[in-house]
């Protein structure tokens, strides 16, 4: 799995470049680790190699691996071919959950940011993900009574994180996060969940930005 370095929106290994800002894409830590710790996952894939030309001498950089911000037709011709021969952009659920796990870099603008949008599979995952974490924060503190205080203060972390998830969930759909105010409701607390778990997304561009 890759990422985008700069809005964390995740794709498949086949992709090169973000669809939304043109970023060259990077390897997730996950898929870092999984490949070895990271041989070549730290460097950026598709990065320009010189080439000698074997009858000029002349080195010459490769034309298929030149960045977009540097040759934005060639990557118009890349996402026209990704789009035509199949897409790039939908990993599958269990890759898709392996890249939404955090690192250190990664962890407050995919758990702690209000700002922008969030797709359902996305919301999945990492509600998954805090789900888990509260799990074990629990279970932690149940055998080892002292660190009850910690898993409190923990427990509270997980919370705003949620309630991130939620509000970037709502932009998605064209809402203001201030319609979270309908969850002191005890009976539309539940019927809210269900809507950010299944409701589409605006398509395109809205106010809060691109769709993932």
């Amino acid at each position: 799995m890759k990422t985008c370095p700069k809005c964390h929106k995740i794709y498949e290994d086949s992709q090169k470049f973000c669809s939304e800002c043109g970023t060259q894409l990077v390897l997730t830590p996950v898929s870092q680790a999984l490949r070895g710790g990271g041989n070549g996952g730290n460097q950026q894939e598709g990065a320009g190699t010189p080439v000698q030309d074997q009858s000029t001498g002349e080195g010459t950089q490769e034309q298929g691996n030149s960045q977009p911000g540097n040759n934005w037709q060639q990557y118009q011709q890349y996402q026209y071919q990704q789009n035509q021969y199949g897409p790039g952009n939908n990993p599958s659920f269990g890759a898709r959950f392996q890249a939404n796990i955090p690192d250190a870099n990664t962890w407050k603008p995919m758990y702690f940011s209000f700002e922008g949008r969030m797709s359902r599979g996305t919301y999945v995952c990492r509600w998954l993900i805090l789900l888990l974490s509260a799990v074990v924060i629990g279970l932690i503190c149940g055998i080892i009574s002292f660190l009850a205080p910690l898993g409190l203060v923990a427990l509270i972390a997980l919370a705003v994180s949620q309630i991130s998830l939620a509000v970037r969930r709502l932009h998605d759909r064209g809402h203001s996060g201030l319609w979270l105010l309908v969850c002191v409701v005890p009976a539309l607390n539940l019927l809210m969940f269900v809507y950010l778990l299944f409701a589409q997304g605006q398509p395109g561009q809205n106010e809060y930005g691109m769709e993932e």
